[in-house]
């Protein structure tokens, strides 16, 4: 199935992603694109959800650029430390919730199928 802009796609959550977290609810994603500026942008969100409500709400934005090799090498070379960043950033939230008390869950056993298909 074709990647359809503005759609909405959910998925139940299988996998232990963070430790703030029970592997319960889904999430839901969004790609949207919009043209303006003589750039094409997209915007893609992720938020996950339980029984309760959202947990999370996480979105991220950017040019829209057919991926290369020389393009791959260039992120790489003008961002060398970026993902990094990303982990430190991650790791710097999960020391406020856990600063806040916020429940520590355990991971979980691994599922005894693949949640993944070909």
């Amino acid at each position: 199935r074709s990647l359809q802009w503005g759609a909405e796609y959910r998925a139940s959550k299988v996998f232990h992603v963070s430790p703030f977290c029970t592997v319960e609810g889904g999430y839901r994603f969004r790609f949207m694109r919009s043209t303006g500026a003589g750039a094409d942008r997209m915007l893609l969100r992720i938020d996950h959800d339980d029984a309760q409500g959202p947990l999370i709400e996480t979105s991220i934005s950017g040019v829209l650029q057919p991926l290369t090799a020389a393009r791959a090498r260039m992120a790489l070379l003008r961002h060398p430390m970026h993902s990094f960043g990303v982990i430190a950033r991650i790791h710097w939230q999960a020391f406020k919730l856990w600063r806040k008390r916020v429940p520590f869950h355990s991971k979980p056993l691994p599922p005894d199928h693949f949640a993944s298909r070909s």
